[in-house]
């Protein structure tokens, strides 16, 4: 009988150390894709974020940034178009809920506050190129979603989210955990 219980102890700790939960100190690096709401374009991004804190046993407050890039064109009759180049930067704190089940599945809650820098060229039917650029401001995105950890460094994810600016409705994630 004693053989059994230390067994089973040692196989419960051999689990809990092969899919971690994020912890305090962890850093988690990866890029994501997304659907730009408004052209129906995808969305190339980079997220960082850092487990500054652990809040109790219920979840570790992340805090980091995110990079996006979107390029789309419009056309228009005659010939004419603009193309849209936009990059986006921001920083976002999350809640990443821990002790669910087997550390894998890891939801979390959050917010982005952003910044993006536009880049236009309308180019009419005679070849006349007009460029311009501007900003955006500031704007507020909340989010949520889920991380899965498929391995002990490795997790696939969704991100969701709404604001006042039309960011990224709906987000693949690959995360990294450095």
């Amino acid at each position: 009988m004693k053989k059994i219980l230390i067994a089973v102890l040692l196989q419960m700790i051999a689990l809990s150390a092969v899919y971690p939960q994020l912890r305090e100190g962890d850093n988690i690096l990866g890029p994501s894709i997304g659907l730009y709401t408004s052209p129906g374009t995808p969305t190339f991004g980079v997220n960082f974020e850092n487990q500054i804190t652990s809040l109790g046993d219920v979840a570790v407050l992340g805090l980091g940034g995110v990079l996006r890039y979107t390029s789309w064109k419009d056309n228009y009759p005659y010939a004419d178009y603009n193309n849209y180049n936009y990059l986006t930067l921001g920083v976002q704190a999350n809640f990443n809920f821990n002790n669910i089940g087997e550390g894998k599945f890891v939801p979390f809650a959050g917010a982005v506050l952003g910044y993006n820098n536009v880049n236009n060229s309308y180019v009419s039917n005679r070849g006349v190129v007009y460029t311009s650029s501007y900003t955006s401001g500031l704007w507020l995105w909340g989010q949520a979603g889920f991380k899965y950890f498929f391995s002990r460094n490795f997790a696939g994810g969704v991100r969701i989210g709404a604001g006042n600016f039309n960011f990224n409705a709906l987000e693949l994630l690959f995360d990294f955990k450095l």
